[in-house]
């Protein structure tokens, strides 16, 4: 099998927080509000990337890995993850604030799920002023203070808040509770991994 540069075709998530960047930045040929995501590359389980170009088009990812092996991602990655891409590499565009939540460890994600954890990185690539994002708790709280700050709807205020810009980065290791605040552009790399536990969301329902 000869390799090539590969382009994925994107994977589109509408969303309620998501907003127009998205359609900017690839120049799509219809500008559509309200996609919050864009996988670029994905072996999240119904969310596989299909190669778009050249004489491998239409064949997904893990086809692809299973035929290349070590070839296309190395003997290391292979002997270790398989056909099983170890990074899911997404654009998000936030309009409105995403949820508070916080990601599973490796061990904790495979005893539950059977799966990977979720550390995640992002890059600001876009940043509107006083865009924000929360990572990590200011001081520890309890399980009681928690629930009263939910009920109050006074959560928030437990974050450490951080105004970013363009060119910023910041690593989230699975297990830190943090969210990305609205007008935030942010690419990001992170394990393969679709799971998530929503710990506040604004009493948004549909999000």
């Amino acid at each position: 099998m000869k390799l090539y540069p590969l382009k994925f075709q994107p994977i589109l998530k509408n969303i309620i927080w998501g907003g127009s960047e998205i359609s900017k930045f690839k120049s799509l040929d219809k500008e559509t509000p309200g996609i919050g995501e864009s996988w670029e590359i994905s072996a999240v389980e119904d969310n596989v990337s299909i190669i778009e170009n050249g004489d491998l088009a239409g064949t997904p990812l893990d086809v692809l890995i299973n035929k290349a092996e070590a070839k296309l991602v190395g003997k290391k990655i292979f002997d270790k993850f398989g056909d099983k891409f170890p990074l899911l590499i997404k654009f998000i565009d936030a309009r409105d604030d995403l949820s508070i939540q916080v990601h599973p460890d490796d061990k904790l994600a495979k005893e539950r799920h059977n799966s990977f954890g979720k550390t995640e990185m992002w890059y600001v690539v876009k940043a509107a002023p006083e865009a924000f994002i929360f990572s990590g708790f200011k001081d520890k709280i309890t399980p009681e203070e928690y629930v009263e700050k939910v009920a109050n709807n006074t959560f928030t205020d437990t974050l450490q808040k951080h105004f970013v810009k363009e060119g910023d980065v910041y690593f989230i290791p699975a297990g830190r509770v943090h969210a990305i605040g609205s007008g935030c552009f942010v690419a990001e790399i992170q394990q393969t991994s679709n799971i998530t536990y929503r710990i506040y969301d604004y009493n948004r329902k549909d999000a």
